[in-house]
């Protein structure tokens, strides 16, 4: 099985339990859900999650469809795989859209409620995340197929 096709099998795998009504409450079961995955599919739904948001619409949209309130633990999770300069990139967006004087629950609430002043009202975050982006695609030397597979090709062996 190629690193493509074991991201695919180990991604699907992680999505499975996720359900379409959870991405509109307000009880966080979608957080929970994945924060209690498994390591190997919490590292693989979180990284992909990014890889797929931010190459398709940047950080912003990271953020505005609510896979921000993961930041933290997907920087954990580029950590795992090796991803050091992707993980430097999503703590500057993180800093950048979080205020350090609103806590992390709060945070993640604001975000899924899209309430988020700095993100959904005042929105000038635009220039400042785009920057991070094109340091992100520039990031050639992390590639997350080859980073996420030889991390999961490493995992089934154990």
């Amino acid at each position: 099985m190629n690193n493509q096709e074991l991201i695919e099998k180990t991604y699907l795998e992680s999505t499975k339990g996720i359900r379409e009504d959870w991405f509109i409450s307000e009880i966080p079961h979608w957080y929970s859900y994945v924060i209690n995955l498994p390591k190997h599919l919490q590292v693989t739904y979180l990284t992909v999650v990014l890889e797929n948001q931010v190459l398709n619409g940047g950080f912003h949209q990271y953020f505005v469809n609510s896979y921000g309130q993961f930041a933290k633990e997907t920087i954990d999770a580029l950590i795992e795989i090796g991803a050091f300069k992707k993980s430097n990139l999503l703590d500057k967006a993180l800093n950048i859209v979080k205020d350090k004087s609103i806590s992390d629950e709060n945070f993640r609430k604001e975000l899924v409620n899209k309430t988020l002043k700095k993100l959904f009202i005042d929105d000038d975050l635009f220039d400042p995340l785009e920057e991070l982006d094109d340091l992100y695609y520039e990031t050639e030397d992390e590639d997350i197929n080859i980073l996420l597979g030889d991390y999961l090709s490493k995992q089934s062996k154990n």
